[in-house]
């Protein structure tokens, strides 16, 4: 670590060298369910170590960045933030292992019709995760502010597909085994939005200096 700089973009590198890994388990946790591939649950389970080791060496990283160079103001909240950032990233990779296991049992199971009610979830919970890397990527407060507002989206949809899900347990005198992995993989999905708006709310701190994660996330009110 000849400069702050150097040290801070090799911090940098490897947050994002984590966040790739993140949405390649999730992608795999989900074709695996989707497809009923469990190779690549497996693959997602297994992956899931590589984030977590990670996250050790950006945590050592950012201790020696702060002992060494001292940073104040902006510098140092780029070194807290980008901490977070990684932390927000290994549970999101946690919560694609668990999909990956719920996965794993659904694909034991015979298949579920209703299988495909849990695409929309996915695909704003993938949406979502993008938009804030994205936002962090590009060092921009806006466009995280934008993409942490997104997160009511998701919730609503997960509460939908519960409910949807609910309603087909009462109603059949099939196995529910099947139906109840669905169900939690739903809340791991919204489980991984609200890091995505963690890691939003991150660049918004590394920025503005803005602590926002108390405020109440909603739209703005149309202007008359």
């Amino acid at each position: 670590m000849s400069t702050f700089d150097q040290a801070l973009n090799r911090l940098r590198e490897q947050v994002l060298t984590m966040a790739s890994i993140a949405r390649r388990n999730l992608a795999s946790s989900m074709r695996g369910l989707l497809e009923r591939n469990t190779d690549l649950c497996n693959a997602a389970i297994a992956a899931d170590q590589d984030v977590n080791e990670l996250e050790k060496e950006i945590d050592h990283l950012g201790m020696q960045i702060l002992l060494k160079f001292q940073p104040t103001a902006h510098d140092l909240r780029q070194v807290m933030g980008t901490i977070r950032v990684a932390n927000n990233l290994e549970r999101i990779s946690d919560q694609a292992s668990s999909i990956a296991k719920r996965a794993r049992a659904i694909n034991l199971l015979p298949e579920i019709p209703e299988l495909n009610l849990i695409q929309p979830v996915y695909h704003l919970c993938a949406r979502n995760l993008e938009a804030s890397i994205q936002a962090f990527t590009d060092a921009d407060p806006e466009s995280a502010a934008a993409s942490r507002l997104l997160d009511k989206e998701l919730d609503a949809a997960e509460k939908s597909v519960d409910q949807s899900l609910l309603r087909v347990m009462e109603a059949r005198q099939a196995p529910l085994e099947g139906y109840l992995h669905l169900i939690f993989v739903a809340r791991f999905l919204e489980r991984v939005g609200d890091h995505a708006k963690n890691i939003c709310e991150d660049t918004i701190f590394i920025e503005r200096a803005e602590d926002v994660r108390f405020i109440k996330n909603k739209r703005p009110e149309p202007q008359p």
